[in-house]
């Protein structure tokens, strides 16, 4: 009896995955969050951030639960991070989701990396940079970047 529950449980989730989609990652996000509407609304960027976030939350569960993550969630994702990016550039802001890009991208590079690369170029090079200086930042906490001085020696 105990051996059945893990397997009842995976069929659920594996069931209840398409729906969680649906909701943490709508088809409609790419429509709703346009660039040009974001460059001028600080707030629809922030609400863009949240369903970046909550995208890339639900491929991380998707990923422990089937190995796999959705093409079409995976297009989303890379859409609202490199629209947010661009936005965020254009708005005179720094992005400030790639962090979670940055963490799926750990994870699932062979499956992300093509729909980052496939982006209109200007998306493209603003998730690049925008991605080049969150990682550069996360590196930075693990070392100083201090070099040691030359001591200076004194002639008796």
């Amino acid at each position: 009896m105990r051996a059945l529950i893990p397997t009842a449980l995976a069929a659920l989730l594996i069931t209840a995955l398409p729906a969680a989609a649906q909701e943490a990652c709508a088809p409609t996000l790419t429509e709703t969050y346009t660039t040009e509407a974001m460059v001028a609304d600080a707030e629809l960027r922030t609400a863009s951030m949240r369903a970046l976030d909550a995208c890339a939350t639900f491929a991380r569960e998707q990923q422990r639960a089937t190995g796999e993550i959705e093409e079409r969630v995976l297009i989303q994702i890379a859409a609202l991070a490199g629209r947010n990016a661009l936005a965020s550039y254009a708005a005179d802001e720094i992005p400030q989701g790639t962090g979670v890009v940055a963490s799926l991208l750990e994870n699932a590079f062979d499956q992300l990396y093509p729909h980052l690369r496939a982006l209109p170029e200007m998306e493209n090079a603003a998730v690049m940079r925008a991605l080049f200086f969150q990682m550069a930042d996360q590196a930075s906490t693990r070392s100083t970047g201090s070099t040691p001085r030359p001591t200076e020696r004194t002639q008796p």
